[in-house]
């Protein structure tokens, strides 16, 4: 028991190491409790089962800018991850695009389970790249045709580290993660401006409340910084026979949001939910309204060993 608390120890001070000032704004999603590898690399391999996930993001969908059209953010997420005894692997890639400014991560993670009395301990990370361009063609410079002014598109590719810790019981769960620990500066074409690419804090947890024989109720929270300035959203979803499932949840100083969805197939393998955010804060600059749909396929957890023996009324051995 030492020595997970040395751990638990260890890691905690690693994700409190740096402190500087807010660079990129981190992709955000209203299913976040359903789609935790995005922030967490303790999650590879969660729930003991083999899974894939997809996920669309429109943000202040039907945005109109001052001179072009669009420019509101949108965001896709792809994610895999699978159980291999008691560590967890998984992939991650995202595409997140605002404007003239895009960003895309690759990552590959790894996380070891370790089991105690009460419940289970992971401890995960994730390392890939992290790359942004930079179109100066969908820019309006000040003074155009300046030769100090890039033109097309600049690129720029970094490695990128994170780190994340998860507690699970069969009643509640609490993570801690902290991305983009290597905080690698993006220039992007430009010597006296930086981009920085910003360690961002997380903390995440939930419980699972059953209420009766078919009902379930899941609150949530998620708290994330970059220690100097923060955010917190949270809410909760209520699961009838394990096939359907409501929800409703808040985003501080952003919006309001519904979501919903279904457990597809006879062994209940896919998943088909979405979010809608009823957007609050900022209306005079934002459109009032944010969508999500998340496609997600389990299969079981990979078997590993001799083939097991079947044994039937007829036979005996």
């Amino acid at each position: 028991m030492s020595k997970i608390i040395y751990t638990i120890i260890f890691l905690t001070g690693s994700l409190l190491l740096s402190i500087s000032a807010f660079g990129q704004q981190p992709a955000q999603f209203s299913q976040f409790q359903l789609n935790q590898l995005y922030f967490n690399p303790a999650n590879a391999g969660g729930g003991g089962v083999t899974q894939f996930q997809l996920l669309h993001r429109s943000q202040y969908a039907g945005y109109q800018g001052t001179f072009d059209n669009g420019g509101a953010p949108t965001t896709q997420f792809f994610s895999a991850s699978a159980p291999i005894k008691n560590l967890g692997i998984g992939v991650t890639f995202y595409n997140d695009k605002i404007g003239a400014l895009s960003n895309q991560s690759f990552q590959v993670a790894a996380a070891y389970r370790l089991a105690l009395t009460s419940g289970t301990l992971s401890i995960g990370a994730s390392a890939g790249i992290y790359r942004a361009a930079l179109n100066y063609n969908l820019l309006r410079p000040g003074e155009p045709g300046d030769p100090l002014i890039a033109t097309g598109t600049v690129t720029e590719s970094h490695p990128d580290v994170n780190l994340g810790m998860k507690y699970e019981t069969e009643a509640y769960y609490v993570g801690v993660s902290v991305n983009h620990l290597l905080k690698f500066e993006y220039k992007l074409g430009s010597n006296q401006a930086t981009n920085p690419l910003i360690p961002v804090y997380y903390l995440n947890g939930g419980l699972n409340l059953e209420i009766g024989y078919l009902v379930e109720i899941q609150p949530f929270v998620l708290f994330k910084s970059d220690l100097s300035s923060s955010s917190i959203e949270g809410g909760a979803m209520v699961t009838y026979n394990q096939r359907y499932w409501l929800g409703g949840g808040y985003r501080q100083g952003d919006a309001f949001i519904v979501m919903g969805g279904v457990n597809l197939m006879q062994n209940q393998a896919l998943r088909l939910s979405g979010a809608y955010d009823i957007v609050t804060g900022g209306t005079t600059v934002k459109s009032p309204s944010s969508f999500e749909v998340l496609l997600s396929y389990r299969l079981p957890a990979p078997k590993f060993g001799k083939k097991t023996i079947v044994r039937t009324p007829r036979f005996h051995f």
